[in-house]
């Protein structure tokens, strides 16, 4: 059985069948990364919302009350997705209790006024101005936790724009009289414009979304490229990369380096299991990254080897981070280890010195940490005097 289509109800069609290949496209990203569940939300989000445009558009159900508030549910269903795909993907969410008293409101307000109380342009204000609402919450939910990247930064400001277009779109209508047709009203200027807009900021929107899923699959990638496994900081290639740029750009200096070994390590792999070395290291860098400060750059470059690189601090400040970690660290017990046993770390402090490269400051520093285990362990050495001349030169090789 064919359907016969008129000009406008093909040039209609554009709008869901470019939602259908976004939803598509976030399907397949998901197929490809299943860890990502906000992409099955933003599938669901332009599924449903190219089922509710067609049948608008083929005047699906016969019945226009029917129709009226099946396709209103849908709409507010896809935008309700977006709003949780969204946030999900920055970590945060609604309330499902919210959702569910948006949908419960919209849809008796709907069936009023399509059984009860006849009036179309109320309707186009309910849905307009609920779906508005909801992609303007979306935005600014996400404002608070935005990464610098700037596809984060589009993603507002396509989310804030798209809202406030329900909101200016519909009040263009006050004072019009829209026919209740359903064939009428499809060829109305509000309803042109409607699908015109939809179509634009919805490729923007969907393109924005796919920039920033791609961008966080890559993100992940570089991430489990760069980050130890076990203790998830900085491994020795990319702390030796960072640092490297970081040092180049003379403005961060003073300068210095935190290298830091847990003492007898060993001892404890020996008597306690490696799992509870394992325990020990993931403890001692969730103490690091507590202990430094947001531009520190923390790396772990052996076995139980960790450096710290400090922009903007004197030896001075950097020794005293070095012993606010040593004293945490002493103080801290271990549920695999006896509560009797201190785990302690020794640590050498080194300052850069002008046009100093960062291999050379690490092997000035791990001198002063040789020094600091000669002299007895559980301490900070950065005294370059206390460095004895045939003192561990290794990072020179």
């Amino acid at each position: 059985m064919e359907i016969p289509l008129t000009p406008n109800q093909i040039f209609q069609l554009i709008v869901p069948g470019v939602s259908v290949v976004f939803a598509f496209s976030f399907l397949s990203v998901w197929i490809y990364d299943k860890t990502r569940q906000y992409l099955v939300l933003l599938f669901a989000s332009f599924i449903a919302y190219a089922v509710g445009s067609t049948m608008e558009i083929f005047h699906w159900p016969a019945d226009w009350k029917l129709g009226a508030v099946t396709t209103a549910l849908l709409f507010v269903l896809s935008a309700l997705s977006l709003n949780e795909g969204v946030l999900r993907r920055r970590g945060l969410r609604f309330r499902w209790t919210t959702h569910l008293l948006v949908l419960a409101t919209v849809t008796a307000a709907m069936y009023f006024f399509s059984y009860v109380k006849r009036d179309l342009l109320v309707r186009v204000y309910i849905l307009n101005f609920c779906i508005g609402f909801v992609v303007l919450a979306t935005a600014f939910r996400i404002r608070s936790s935005l990464k610098r990247r700037a596809v984060d930064q589009a993603l507002f400001w396509v989310l804030l724009v798209f809202g406030l277009s329900f909101f200016v779109r519909t009040v263009l209508t006050v004072g019009q009289s829209l026919p209740h047709s359903p064939t009428q009203f499809g060829q109305t200027a509000f309803w042109v414009a409607l699908q015109m807009s939809l179509t634009l900021f919805g490729v923007v929107l969907a393109l924005v979304l796919l920039a920033a899923t791609v961008s966080d699959v890559i993100e992940h990638v570089v991430a489990e490229r760069d980050l130890d496994a076990l203790t998830q900081i900085l491994n020795r290639r990319a702390f030796e990369l960072r640092a490297t740029r970081l040092a180049a750009d003379r403005k961060h200096r003073p300068l210095s380096m935190v290298i830091c070994d847990i003492d007898h390590f060993k001892s404890v792999n020996d008597r306690f299991g490696h799992a509870a070395g394992d325990e020990v290291l993931r403890e001692f860098s969730r103490i690091l990254r507590a202990v430094v400060r947001a531009d520190d750059i923390v790396g772990r470059i052996g076995g139980e080897e960790f450096v710290i690189l400090l922009p903007g601090a004197d030896r001075t400040l950097a020794k005293g981070i070095a012993e606010r970690l040593r004293t945490v660290l002493m103080s801290t017990r271990f549920a695999q280890i006896s509560s009797t046993l201190h785990v302690t770390v020794s640590a050498g402090v080194a300052q850069c010195q002008d046009d100093e490269t960062v291999t050379t400051l690490l092997a000035r520093a791990d001198r002063l940490l040789y020094a600091a285990k000669r002299t007895g362990r559980n301490c900070t050495v950065a005294d370059e005097a206390a460095v004895a001349p045939e003192a561990s030169t290794r990072y020179l090789a």
